[in-house]
């Protein structure tokens, strides 16, 4: 790898790194020994990565120099003693100069990878055992399980999850390192044994969601043009249904204006046709007559314009009368006019114990329908 590319590299890592170590909070004098924990972190990312690109670079002038014997050490990716001496051995007895530059480069990454391992176990003996990433592992989950542990209650452990940058998707392999102290979180992402880096797992989520969003884009510009031949053709369709919807509006109003009259006629022969009113006025108006012996009875201005109000009986049996409604403090008496309708038999009535109020219950609804009655109240 040529130089300029892997320090852009690095400077990708370390900044993906300095958002995952954001703290969980900053209480006056941020938390040193966090913070301390988080640089090691880093440190420790950093060197493992340069780790592993030396070990690659190791495999690579070993195929070159045609060394297929020798196999590193797939942990530390370092040569064997036994290794070294025969490579030191060869690099003696070899007299092509450019081959023994060859081997010899070997040998400098193995000591390359010796000091970089001293420094990766330094590092992990002072720093928590991370969680390793598996399948389907997230990030916020693992950082909630560590603070439960630490006997975090879940809203307060939310809280302080949510101060801090988490990765939306690890990679299984990856290395998430947990810190808490004095009311303190943070976390580190390492590449760990993933294949990738979280910078490039984060930019290849990118370019996936950039791909995702072109692809909408080109399928939404098809459908657009499948609209619009949809929409010419919906064009001559509205034609020939605006004719219909002539048509059409002129039978509704035809059958509304039937359906009106039809249902006024309906309503009036389901209503009992009424007035309320004090008795004495009722009289003097020539509405009813009241009779010295007799029972009231209609009089001679009893007409159809006198009855201005009405119930349907096909959806209320009961009428309430009030004495405001005949002018009255109380009610004392209720007549209903006419009398052949008969108390008990074809209707009920009550007066309230303030005889404020009177309800007449319709007890025979056929013999009302229709019909035109005076409520004549008196006090």
């Amino acid at each position: 790898m040529s130089s300029k590319p892997f320090f852009r590299f690095l400077l990708g890592a370390v900044a993906v790194a300095a958002l995952m170590l954001a703290p969980a909070c900053k209480p006056s004098g941020e938390d040193k020994e966090i913070r301390d924990l988080s640089q090691k972190a880093a440190e420790l990312d950093k060197l493992s990565q340069q780790a592993n690109i030396a070990g690659a670079d190791q495999n690579r002038k070993l195929k070159e120099a045609g060394v297929n014997d020798v196999r590193p050490n797939a942990a530390t990716l370092q040569l064997t003693e036994e290794q070294k001496n025969a490579l030191e051995e060869r690099i003696k007895a070899e007299k092509n100069s450019s081959y023994q530059a060859l081997l010899q480069d070997v040998l400098d990454k193995d000591k390359e990878l010796k000091t970089l391992n001293e420094k990766i176990t330094q590092l992990r003996a002072v720093l928590p055992r991370p969680d390793l990433a598996k399948p389907n592992d997230s990030h916020y989950g693992l950082a909630m399980r560590f603070l439960r542990k630490k006997g975090v209650p879940e809203e307060k452990a939310k809280a302080l999850i949510a101060r801090v940058l988490i990765m939306d998707k690890l990679a299984p392999g990856f290395e998430v390192y947990h810190f808490y102290n004095n009311g303190v979180y943070g976390s580190w992402v390492a590449q760990g044994r993933a294949s990738v880096t979280p910078t490039q797992l984060q930019a290849e989520e990118k370019a996936k969601i950039e791909g995702e969003r072109d692809a909408a884009n080109e399928k939404s510009t098809k459908l657009a043009e499948e609209v619009a031949d949809l929409n010419a053709q919906k064009a001559q369709i509205s034609a020939d249904i605006d004719a219909l919807r002539v048509e059409k509006t002129n039978m509704i109003k035809e059958m509304e204006g039937l359906a009106a009259t039809n249902e006024a006629q309906k309503a009036k022969l389901n209503a009992v046709h009424y007035v309320v009113g004090n008795r004495k006025t009722l009289e003097q108006d020539g509405v009813i007559v009241v009779p010295m012996f007799a029972k009231d009875r209609a009089g001679a201005n009893w007409s159809d314009g006198v009855f201005t109000k009405s119930m349907d009986l096909r959806s209320s049996d009961s009428i309430t009368l009030t004495a405001a409604d005949a002018g009255l403090q109380k009610i004392s008496k209720v007549s209903v006019i006419p009398g052949s309708l008969e108390r008990d038999k074809h209707y009920s009535l009550t007066i309230a114990e303030d005889r404020a109020t009177a309800t007449v219950k319709i007890l025979v609804k056929d013999r009302f329908r229709n019909e035109k009655v005076v409520f004549a109240l008196a006090d």
